[in-house]
């Protein structure tokens, strides 16, 4: 079912007002290379001034991620995160400054008003994280998490990216992780065009025979509930289901769960330029174009790609998240515990 097909309902705009996610890269510079990586290191640095300009035309962000580069190089993060008072913030960080991070943070911790997520990155352990990321990041971000855990008031995870590189490795170290009390751990499939051209996902079935060990060690996780044992089941069963769902859509290659992008997903470049998704070009810039002109723009791009290639699909979590918590069938299995 194409994007065009699935929505045609007013029902559309209360979605976006209730879920719209932002994805906002406020730099693109970087202190390490890191071999998965497919994002381009141009050097672009968001100003304050046109982060202010930006936040006026995102006006109903209910989920903003701030993206890089790496974030806590930007001078201005504290400041440009308060411009997005009603939102919950999510920040990924490589964990190479460990002092600056956490004294960031801290501010930030103050500043937040709701809910900020801190994802450290770690791919393996340390032979293989420095292997990809660069030699001695594997205990800087150590070193990072540590201190990041002592601060209250927000909620602190592990990112790792599966490649072929750490596959081997994956299930030993998600128990290390585990072992250390992240709130959560994020497992990232890998995507895009990453900077070494010899990293690749596992095959499919490398990746079913890791998944019961997987999804048990990730099942341990409250995931931030709070003490609701019925928000814990749900939050688990999310996870099973996003991890399940991305599996089928790389082994069929095709569409599961439609792309909502245009109405429920942003993500902002450092100059402006607005994209549906980091994989899509963008469509327009927010500084020079009103913003429902870029979305009706976004909406043709993706009509045009899914009748150019069929429905469109990726196993990218942020997308997924929304896509998921808006589609019908999938709330069906999560509430009930029925794999669809």
């Amino acid at each position: 079912m194409a994007v065009s097909d699935y929505f045609k309902y007013p029902v559309r705009m209360l979605l976006k007002r209730r879920w719209q996610h932002v994805i906002l890269h406020i730099t693109d510079r970087c202190d390490l290379r890191c071999k998965t990586c497919f994002v381009h290191k141009r050097g672009r640095e968001m100003s304050l001034e046109t982060a202010e300009k930006i936040a006026v035309k995102l006006h109903g962000v209910c989920w903003l991620d701030i993206g890089g580069g790496e974030p806590f190089l930007h001078k201005d993060i504290v400041a440009i995160c308060r411009l997005f008072p009603n939102a919950a913030i999510t920040i990924p960080t490589n964990g190479q400054r460990p002092d600056a991070i956490a004294c960031a943070v801290r501010e930030l911790a103050g500043a937040v008003k709701k809910e900020l997520t801190l994802a450290v990155s770690m791919d393996g352990f340390e032979p293989t994280d420095d292997s990809i990321r660069g030699v001695g990041s594997f205990n800087r971000a150590m070193e990072t998490f540590r201190l990041l855990r002592g601060i209250p008031g927000i909620a602190l995870k592990v990112s790792t990216v599966v490649c072929n590189a750490n596959y081997r490795e994956l299930l030993e170290f998600a128990a290390f992780v585990r072992e250390h009390k992240p709130d959560y751990h994020s497992m990232l499939l890998l995507r895009g065009t990453p900077d070494d051209p010899a990293l690749a996902l596992p095959k499919i079935d490398e990746l079913k025979m890791l998944t019961p060990g997987l999804l048990r060690i990730l099942g341990s996780y409250d995931y931030g509930d709070g003490g609701n044992f019925v928000l814990r089941i749900l939050k688990k069963r999310y996870q099973r289901h996003l991890w399940e769902t991305s599996l089928k859509t790389l082994e069929n290659s095709r569409c599961y769960i439609p792309c909502k992008a245009p109405w429920l997903h942003k993500v902002v470049y450092p100059d402006g330029a607005l994209a549906m998704c980091e994989l899509m070009p963008p469509v327009g810039n927010l500084l020079e174009e009103p913003l429902p002109c870029l979305e009706a723009k976004m909406v043709s791009a993706l009509q045009e790609h899914e009748y150019a290639h069929g429905p469109c699909f990726c196993t990218h979590n942020c997308n997924l998240n929304e896509n998921i918590r808006t589609h019908l069938p999938s709330i069906f299995s999560i509430v009930t515990g029925i794999r669809l």
